[in-house]
């Protein structure tokens, strides 16, 4: 009995983890283009990826809250992103700053 109860707690614990990520996307490489309420971001694969923007995006500068207005084309970003009703990804954050800071981040 007592292994059953450690083991429907342990898959318990493992499920709210998933669910705790929340099926999130990481979107990283140089952006391309920047306007319009979205990001366009060349991955480290040649990809294209576009991203939406929302009010609820958090921007953050080397671990630091920063603005979007300071994104740049040609800057590395790591966005954290999930998909909305009509599927599009939209961000929740998105980092900016040299590759060795981001890299150290996302370890």
């Amino acid at each position: 009995m007592k292994k059953k109860l450690t083991a429907a707690i342990m898959s318990m614990a493992c499920a709210a983890a998933l669910l705790a990520h929340g099926g999130a996307e990481h979107v990283m490489g140089l952006v391309k283009a920047i306007g319009g309420g979205s990001v366009t971001v060349e991955t480290v694969k040649h990809e294209m990826v576009i991203v939406l923007l929302t009010p609820k995006t958090e921007v953050l500068r080397s671990n630091v809250k920063s603005d979007l207005k300071l994104v740049k084309v040609g800057d590395r970003v790591v966005i954290h992103a999930t998909r909305n009703k009509a599927g599009k990804l939209e961000a929740s954050e998105l980092e900016f700053g040299p590759q060795k800071e981001l890299a150290a981040a996302h370890k």
